[in-house]
């Protein structure tokens, strides 16, 4: 069984701050003799270095100390998790570690004692971790909302513009028959018959004239009309499945 130890030292993890995805940690160290207090910051790289530091120098069992993760370890959720598990490990350590006998766990724990204020000490309050952890992570939270919305808005504006592009593309490409429903004048097929009249093919003893006949106006009309009725709709429909199918996926 280790023998407890009543340390001068308490130690608070107050708040946490990303930048440029490392995470710091603000840690709060108050000497209960003198009753003066002081901060500094640490990464949770630091902060595994002394625990492995540690365990090398003492010849006694340690508590757990949080796992390392290598993706997702900026998530705020995760941090106030593994935020939770170092302040229960230091809290732990100093009970069962004697810190006058140990200068690396005394020297992590004072390396900010010279630059407290003696005229104001700053108290371990509950109330005032919580708040500050709370506004620290609503902050991350709002501030990783705002990046999925911009990130969501401008994937929208892509595919939008990239389904107006594909429509446009599709509605260049159809052919308007309308234009083949109106017959052909009559000079245009008088001055075709006298063409083709010039082109006779005459073997010998035999003579073959090739003669086109008269356009059957009625005819294509028909033709043109039938392929513009069953055409058009089908391409039409398709495209407007394909324009509401897209924008159902995306929410627009």
């Amino acid at each position: 069984m280790q023998q407890a130890h009543n340390s001068i030292y308490q130690l608070k993890i107050v708040n946490t701050e990303t930048r440029s995805d490392i995470v710091y940690y603000q840690i709060q160290v108050l000497n209960t003799q003198t009753k003066v207090s002081w901060s500094f910051e640490e990464r949770y790289k630091n902060m595994n270095n002394l625990h492995a530091q540690l365990s090398s120098e003492l010849k006694q069992q340690l508590p757990y100390f949080p796992s390392k993760k290598f993706f997702g370890n900026t998530d705020p959720e995760f941090i106030s998790t593994r935020k939770a598990g170092l302040q229960n490990y230091f809290k732990t350590l100093l009970q069962i570690v004697d810190v006058e006998q140990c200068p690396t766990l005394k020297k992590f724990l004072t390396k900010g004692e010279q630059k407290h204020i003696k005229d104001q000490p700053q108290s371990f309050k509950e109330d005032t971790i919580k708040q500050n952890d709370v506004q620290g992570n609503a902050s991350n939270i709002e501030k990783i909302q705002q990046q999925k919305q911009l990130e969501n808005e401008r994937i929208k504006k892509e595919l939008k513009d990239k389904l107006a592009a594909a429509t446009q593309q599709i509605k260049s490409k159809f052919v308007d028959l309308g234009s083949l429903v109106n017959a052909p004048e009559e000079h245009d097929i008088k001055k075709k018959r006298a063409f083709y009249d010039q082109i006779r093919i005459e073997p010998k003893n035999v003579q073959v004239n090739i003669d086109i006949p008269k356009a059957n106006p009625q005819a294509k009309m028909i033709i043109a009309q039938s392929t513009i009725e069953q055409t058009q709709p089908k391409l039409i429909q398709l495209i407007q499945q394909l324009q509401a199918g897209v924008e159902n996926i995306i929410g627009i």
